[in-house]
Parts: structure tokens; sequence; C-alpha cells
């Protein structure tokens, strides 16, 4: 059979490789966002600057107005001279009043805050810039920064979280896929197995001339055959039941000691008696629910027969029975193959099967334990896969609501 093609491993490097554009493009822009910020703090901080600057020219203009002011002529000495005097100059506070009024982030101080604080004109006092329109503008800055990162996070992680979506997605159905194509491959094996031994025996009966020990020995191995095609073609019809909603189960107490001794012994002796290595470990309390006997039987078979497929010989196969409050537990373990945390999650799924899908070699669909898992669902219960890793064994615990004892058992 062909090796798998190199979907994921190429769907990966286009995912890191567009996730990377992305977070450089991100990265980039809100470079853009800061460098730009900082070059309108800048501008903001020289019109500042040029504020302060006008604020010195208009009480130069007003001082130097005072200043070359024409002398009063009303002013008269004694001897009937007339003398001139200039205008008295405006009080600092003043001043300070009338800057404040046209610059209001312009302060008036007895001494230089900065470098560049320029004097007044008489050098009374001098000019700087109040602290607060800076810590403000600053404050802007790292706002818009802070926004511009806020948003440039968001839409990586909102992209990113749609590329993760979309990969899981296809990954999913490039899976449903090979597991599809693989459950053909294994129901036609299944199919063929059989029905080539059906005909090997047929033509073997009709063509040559057998003893009677031979006849039953050979009837034996085509009675097996038989119920391999039939337990196959139940499989099958019941996962279409299940999966159209129309999987129809009879309900009834059951008592589930004797029935679950009598599903384990049979399905003992039809494996090959004793290859199981089955141990049984009820509760000595009687233990009842409401269940399809038939429905529910399929279920345990199918993790018997999974006991058998993933475990070598010598195999070790222990069937708990046990209450545990308003439920009752079956619980069937092994010391199997095991399954991996990965397999953990998907064991229930549609074809799942463990083990690499190319290189398998045991036999069968994938589509018993999803078919236990909507048995026991539709039975109002659980059923779930436990394991400590890979060739540690495995375990399934089927729950169960709890009937109380019926009054006629």
């Amino acid at each position: 059979m062909a090796n798998r093609p190199p979907t994921f491993p190429l769907q990966r490097v286009v995912f890191l490789a567009v996730s990377l554009v992305l977070c450089v493009q991100v990265g980039w822009w809100i470079n853009v966002q800061i460098r730009e910020s900082g070059r309108l703090l800048e501008a903001r901080a020289q019109a500042l600057n040029a504020s302060r600057a006008e604020a010195w020219q208009m009480d130069s203009l007003s001082v130097l107005a005072h200043i070359h002011a024409r002398p009063d002529p009303s002013s008269r000495t004694g001897s009937g001279s007339v003398e001139g005097r200039f205008a008295a100059l405006p009080s600092l506070e003043q001043r300070r009043q009338a800057i404040h009024r046209v610059f209001p982030h312009v302060a008036v101080v007895s001494l230089p805050l900065t470098h560049g604080d320029p004097a007044l004109l008489d050098g009374a006092a001098f000019l700087t810039l109040r602290p607060e329109p800076m810590i403000e503008l600053q404050n802007q800055r790292w706002h818009a920064v802070f926004r511009a990162a806020s948003e440039g996070a968001f839409m990586v992680v909102a992209v990113l979280s749609g590329f993760v979506l979309l990969y899981r997605k296809l990954a999913e159905e490039l899976d449903l896929k090979l597991r599809q194509r693989n459950f053909a491959s294994a129901v036609t094996h299944e199919l063929k197995t059989p029905i080539a031994s059906l005909r090997v025996w047929t033509e073997t009966l009709f063509t040559r001339t057998l003893p009677e020990e031979q006849k039953l020995r050979i009837r034996g191995l085509m009675e097996q055959d038989l119920d391999r095609l039939n337990e196959l073609v139940g499989n099958l019809l019941d996962v279409a039941r299940a999966e159209s909603g129309s999987l129809v189960l009879h309900l009834a107490p059951l008592e589930l000691a004797p029935w679950l001794r009598g599903i384990c012994e049979a399905m003992d002796q039809r494996l090959g008696s004793g290859t199981l290595g089955l141990r049984l470990e009820f509760a000595s309390e009687p233990l009842w629910t409401h269940a399809d006997p038939k429905a529910l039987g399929t279920v345990v078979e199918n993790l018997l027969s999974n006991a058998s497929k993933y475990a070598a010989e010598p195999r070790q196969t222990t069937v708990t029975l046990d209450g545990d409050g308003d439920d009752v537990l079956i619980v069937v373990s092994d010391l199997g193959h095991g399954l991996s945390a990965k397999d953990l999650q998907r064991v229930f799924h549609r074809f799942f099967r463990v083990g690499d899908e190319m290189t398998r070699q045991v036999a069968g669909t994938g589509l018993g334990l999803f078919l236990a898992k909507e048995i026991v669902t539709r039975h109002g219960g659980d059923v779930r896969a436990a394991s400590r890793g890979t060739g540690l064994g495995s375990a399934f615990t089927i729950r169960l609501p709890r009937l109380p004892r019926p009054a006629d058992a």
C-alpha cells in the first residue's frame, strides 16, 4: 500500500509561514504607530515651545509700547514749562494674567526651570511651559501605543485562532477520509476472508468423500465463518441505525451479575476457551439496571473482542461489576497494547482504530467502540477509556443508572 501523502507536514509549514508573516506585519504596524506617535508628540512639543516664544513676543511688544509712548503734555512744572512723563509699565501680575489669558500653557516664574526658558524683556521674570501639557501628551502617546499594540495582538490572536480552527477542521476531515478509506479496505477484508473460507469448505465437501468426523469439523468451521459474517453485518446495520437515530432498544429490568457472567463465558468459548485469561470480579449484592440485554451484550462483546485482539498471549482480562452510588459500573480491563493520551480522546470516533493506518495488522473495522458508545449513551449511561500509556494495558468503564431491585425479583 502506498505511503501516506505528506499532507499534514505541508499544512504545518504553510500555517507556520502564514503565522510568521502575520506577526511580522503586525509588528511593523505597531512600530509605525509608535514612530508616528513619537513624531506627533514632537510636533506638539514644538507647538508648545512656539507658544512660549509667542508669549514672550507679546509681552515684549507690550513693554515696548509703554516705553515708546508719547509724554503726557498736561503735566506742567511750576515755572510754566511742560514736562513729559512716560506711561508707567504694567505690573508683573498684570503681565502674568495677560499671558495666561492668551497662552494658558505658559507660566511666568521668577527663576528658569529649563535651559531654554527665556527672560522677559525687562528681566523681571522668566517664561516656562507648564508640566501638565507635556505629561498629558506623553500619556496620550502611550495610550495610543497601547491601543495599537492591543489591536494588533487581538488581530493576531483572532486570525491565528481562525487558522487553528480551520487547520484542525481540515485535519479532522482528512483523517476521517483516511479512516473511511481504510474502513472500506477493512470491511472488504473482513468479508472476503470468511467468504473465501466458506468457498473452500464447500468445494471440499462436494468434491471429496470425507469421513463423518472431518465433515463435523468442517461444519463447525463454516459456522464460525457464518457467525463472523453475521456479526459484521449486524454491526454495520446497528451503526447505520445509530447514525440515523433509528436504533431501537427494548429496555427492561436486568440483573447484571448472571447476565454479565453468561456474556463473558460465551465470549471466552467463542474466542477459544482460556484465550482471554478471563477473571470475573462481581459485587456480592445484586445490581439491577434498565437495559436491552442483546444491545448491551454487544457492547461487552466488543470490549472483550478488543481485549483479545490488542493483547499478546498469555492474556489477562478482568471484568468487574460494582455499584457506585446511584450507578453501576462494568469495567473491562486488560494488559494489552494500551492507549496513548491522544488516542484516549478518539477511540470512540467512527472508523478510528489504534495504530498506524497504513501498517496495522489487527483485523477490524473501527466501528465497535463507536457502536458501544452509542448503545451505552442510549441507555442513559456513559463509557470511558483509561490507560497508563502504550504497552501498559487499558480499561473501559461502562456507567449505567442503577435500578432498585424489583419487588418481584
